[in-house]
This record gives C-alpha cells, sequence and structure tokens, in this order.
C-alpha cells in the first residue's frame, strides 16, 4: 500500500474539505525521500477551522480515517496556521497536495 498511496490522496482531500472547508494538505516525511521501510505516511492539513481540543481533531481523524481501508499507513497531523509555522521551520521537506 505505501507504493500505491496516492490513489487515496484525492478521497483524503474531498473528506478533509467536507469535514473542514478550506484547508491547505502536505504530505512529509520519510515517503518523499522513496525510504519507507515499515514507516508511515505523514500527512499534514493546516485548517483555520480547527477546534482547539484534542479530543475534537481526535473526532476529524476518525472521520477522514473512516474513508480509508481498515489497515492504511497515513498518520494525520491537523494543525491551525500558527502550529503549521513549527513544521516550516522544522521539517525538510513538504510536498503540497491541496
Amino acid at each position: 500500500m505505501l507504493k500505491e498511496y496516492r490513489k487515496y490522496l484525492p478521497e483524503i482531500v474531498r473528506t478533509c474539505r467536507r469535514v473542514l472547508g478550506e484547508c491547505e494538505i502536505y504530505v512529509f516525511g520519510s515517503i518523499l525521500d522513496a525510504y519507507t521501510g515499515g514507516s508511515d505516511i505523514d500527512v499534514l492539513i493546516c485548517s483555520r477551522n480547527l477546534p482547539e481540543k484534542l479530543i475534537d481533531r481526535a473526532r476529524i481523524i476518525a472521520e477522514i480515517e473512516n474513508v480509508l481501508p481498515v489497515f492504511h499507513p497515513f498518520e494525520f497531523h491537523l494543525v491551525t496556521e500558527e502550529e503549521f509555522e513549527f513544521y516550516k521551520r522544522h521539517v525538510e521537506k513538504l510536498e503540497r497536495i491541496s
């Protein structure tokens, strides 16, 4: 599934937009270096419409995961625009997918 991960991105994007409205979606981490091993695929979702409480963010992640197979390689990171600044400073590569 790691090699085929891109086929799931359109559904992830649609679901994020339905749930969050306007958002930017990025892939980052080892998948961009073609080094995956047994790794996951990190997906960063930046939106100004995120709730503050982590439990509410977990519900959003569950809604996104609901459109994927039970066993999938994605790890979702939901961040506000302010929190996104941390990733821009500390993540070497970010590939915007939406």
